[in-house]
């Protein structure tokens, strides 16, 4: 293992491997990995102090360190929290937040991947539900993957309040105390899960892209991008619970629905307390046009600021109709004025999974690319053979997009004209 020039014993990493994720630069304790202009991970030696958790965190093997056997810690040192050290908790809790009358989809994403965390904890999915006509929707968090669904039926809770489902969430987890607690990082829920961690004293990480548990202490890795999304932070929570993280739609996969699974349904008795509640005095649902919701279309077409000319937009526009899909963006793009925020993919916009995602002069920046791993095939289109997006694209094309594009365009409208015809 190489040394530096204070004979300390350092990391090595391989660009060929490096992903350029930048999760060792955030576990780095001294600030000694940076990423070069190629977005690899390079180690400065000098600065390095051989302590190898870089080589710990790296989610690609593309560290070289080998670590030396610690010697068993003295009697005195404090002994390592565990997820067992606070005692009464148990169980994988996800709040089944509902739209329009039916279990949300984000809700059935964290099920299912409070499925991988209950079988490594060995425990139970438990689900939380709120409303006034709850029946169908537990039996089918039943079949999504719960073990329990525990609900309270009341028609204050037929429209949401942040006071009377703060109340009813709170005294919900109390009664149940699970050891995780899961939320959809909706507008609904990143509001309600801030309330119900006051309400349990306890901690909240939100918007998490990774869900995971410790092998040795059993607390839920909890992890998110910080510092404008430049870096990832995993984070766990030590001595309160429930442990508790939102997560957006679209970052994990929901399991298909099992008929066959059984499991229970507990409903209970919530009084409110002796406060006056708000009352409703209008209600609207309309959303118009421009304000469409790119994360439920299944094919993306997004623009980037190498291909952000108003002129083109049109051409990128038929592209994606021809596709069935939405019209989208990156950061930049609405940063010059040019398309809406509520366009905008990335981690400071939309997480989205499309079966089809299309990168037109889209760099890849780390921000973005976060926001499209749940995308089932990524195309990327981009001038610059160096660009980032290349190394999460499923297809890479070099090449001027106002003439890969048009091409596309031709080819779909003649492969549509051909089954219009033999049909």
């Amino acid at each position: 293992m190489p040394k530096n020039s204070k004979g300390i014993e350092i990391a090595e990493i391989n660009p060929e491997k490096c992903i350029g994720c930048q999760i060792c630069i955030a576990e780095c304790p001294v600030g000694a990995i940076e990423l070069n202009s190629d977005t690899v991970a390079e180690i400065d030696p000098e600065t390095c102090i051989g302590c190898g958790k870089c080589y710990d965190v790296c989610p690609v093997e593309a560290i070289s360190f080998e670590k030396k056997e610690k010697q068993e810690k003295a009697p005195t040192e404090r002994k390592e929290e565990t997820a067992e050290s606070v005692p009464g908790y148990r169980g994988i809790g996800v709040f089944i937040e509902l739209a329009g009358g039916e279990g949300s989809e984000v809700a059935w994403e964290l099920i299912g991947k409070a499925r991988e965390l209950a079988e490594a904890r060995q425990t139970e999915v438990i689900g939380f539900v709120l409303g006034t006509e709850c029946q169908e929707v537990a039996k089918q968090a039943i079949t999504r993957g719960c073990d329990q669904v525990h609900m309270i039926e009341h028609p204050v809770l037929g429209n949401y309040f942040s006071s009377s489902f703060g109340e009813a969430l709170s005294w919900l987890a109390e009664e149940v105390s699970p050891e995780v607690l899961l939320m959809g990082a909706t507008h609904l829920g990143r509001d309600l899960a801030g309330i119900v961690a006051t309400k349990l004293n306890t901690g909240l990480t939100a918007d998490c892209t990774g869900l995971d548990i410790d092998p040795h202490s059993g607390l839920l890795l909890m992890t998110r991008p910080t510092f404008g999304g430049n870096i990832m932070a995993t984070i766990y929570c030590e001595k309160h619970r429930p442990q508790m993280s939102t997560v957006r739609p679209k970052v994990m996969r929901a399991r298909d629905r099992d008929p066959e699974r059984t499991g229970s349904v507990h409903g209970y008795d919530w009084e409110l307390s002796d406060r006056d509640l708000p009352e409703l005095v209008e209600s609207v649902s309309e959303v118009s046009e421009s304000e469409i919701d790119i994360a439920q279309y299944p094919a993306l077409v997004v623009a980037g600021k190498g291909a952000c000319d108003s002129e083109n937009l049109s051409m990128l526009q038929e592209l994606a109709e021809l596709l069935g899909g939405a019209l989208a963006c990156s950061r930049p793009v609405v940063e010059l004025g040019i398309m809406p925020y509520e366009r905008q993919v990335g981690q400071t916009g939309k997480t989205v999974a499309p079966k089809l995602y299309i990168g037109v002069g889209v760099s890849g920046a780390i921000q973005h690319r976060v926001g499209i791993q749940g995308s089932e095939k990524i195309v990327a289109i981009n001038s610059n053979p160096e660009a980032a997006i290349f190394q999460v694209a499923d297809v890479g094309i070099v090449g001027d997009y106002s003439q890969v594009v048009p091409e596309f365009i031709r080819q779909l409208k003649s492969k549509s004209s051909k089954l219009k015809a033999e049909s």
